[in-house]
């Protein structure tokens, strides 16, 4: 296991919700706040030098939500919330809550560009959930607690095809290709077509052990050289969180674009609450309610690193800088974490190709021998 990493803590003034980098990694996005419930906890998007103490705040208005889950674009200095709207607007069915605003650095200002429903929900408990943009930043994805799916064009916030409705969200990713959507219910994994929408394959929830009843909570996919869909699953019944491993069809003209059989491997005692991919698809991590932090080979889905009591309070968002050189967290504590990772598979990967070369040499050795000895025989 990797010694503890060095770590930058950045208090915020209220719960965080959700965080991401920017594309440029300088900046951190953060969200959260004390919803509409007058506790006298402003409602807040900040961005953040992750090495000073420089920061840019935008106020939301006080009788909306807080931003609940929060993506920066992968390649333009864009970022996307999911804010509910007031009780009144919401109740019509006139929630916009997916917001869009761009983080203009050069008069320190995070400005509204953009808003779009997200949901026809007129419950004013619903909220949206997941909140991501696809690999190249040409779709913007939302996921609502009703069960409702959007795919918006960046470009002018249209509809890739009508929203879709599932039982649960738990939340959603668009594979590097820009091919397939996967949306994680706690029941299935459901894989559709991003051209229409159309669902292509269903992988049902796992059980542990083949009989605990078990729910997935998340789901991400890596880019190469790993090729694979992840998702972090719970059992329903106790606590102990496992990863699941699919490896992604090399042939797009098949049926099915994800394998049917699963690597699975348990990786902590308690319930996963968050779970992210690094950029290069090379580390796994996750976040359980015991206020631990796990880093695990995405390759092996065995864990490399872990830190306990990471966070004083829940632990809500977790997100790899785009180099992958950072981990960052943040909770209901009001706590930002940035922990440098070091590389965490380079002395494995050293470690191999010693014991691989050590290996090389003796059978070598033992080939020469043989062949001496048989030389001799001969003679």
């Amino acid at each position: 296991m990797a010694p503890q990493p060095e770590t930058r803590s950045i208090k915020v003034d209220f719960p965080v919700y959700g965080l991401d980098f920017t594309f440029d990694d300088r900046i951190v996005a953060v969200g959260g706040g004390g919803a509409s419930s007058r506790s006298g906890v402003k409602n807040k998007i900040v961005a953040f030098r992750p090495g000073n103490g420089d920061r840019i705040d935008l106020d939301l208005p006080g009788d909306q939500d807080c931003p609940m889950s929060v993506a920066c674009h992968p390649t333009l200095p864009l970022i996307a919330a999911g804010i509910n709207d007031n009780d009144a607007s919401i109740e019509k069915g006139e929630n916009r809550s997916c917001r869009l605003f761009e983080l203009d650095q050069s008069i320190n200002a995070i400005k509204p560009t953009n808003t779009a429903f997200a949901s026809t929900s007129r419950n004013t408990e619903d909220y949206q959930k997941v909140t991501r943009f696809s690999p190249d930043g040409k779709y913007l994805v939302t996921g609502f607690t009703d069960g409702q799916v959007t795919v918006r064009r960046l470009d002018d916030l249209s509809l890739k095809f009508p929203p879709l409705r599932f039982n649960g969200v738990q939340d959603c990713d668009i594979d590097p290709d820009e091919a397939h959507l996967a949306v994680a219910t706690p029941k299935a994994l459901m894989i559709l077509s991003l051209k229409d929408g159309t669902i292509v394959q269903v992988i049902e929830s796992p059980r542990l052990n083949g009989r605990t009843e078990c729910e997935f909570r998340s789901c991400r996919y890596a880019k190469a050289p790993e090729n694979k869909l992840y998702a972090a699953v719970n059992p329903i019944s106790r606590g102990r969180g496992f990863l699941c491993a699919w490896n992604l069809s090399p042939n797009p003209q098949r049926r099915y674009p994800i394998t049917k059989r699963a690597k699975t491997a348990s990786v902590c005692r308690k319930s996963i609450t968050s779970f992210s991919v690094s950029p290069a698809g090379d580390l796994l991590a996750y976040a359980s309610t015991d206020l631990t932090i796990g880093i695990v080979d995405a390759r092996l889905l065995r864990p490399v690193m872990v830190i306990k009591q990471a966070h004083g309070f829940a632990i809500t968002s977790l997100c790899f800088s785009r180099d992958g050189k950072c981990l960052a967290s943040a909770g209901a504590d009001t706590q930002c974490r940035m922990m440098i990772l070091p590389n965490l598979l380079r002395k494995e990967s050293h470690f191999l190709s010693e014991s691989s070369f050590a290996l090389l040499s003796i059978l070598l050795l033992w080939l020469l021998s043989y062949t001496l000895h048989e030389m001799k025989l001969l003679q």
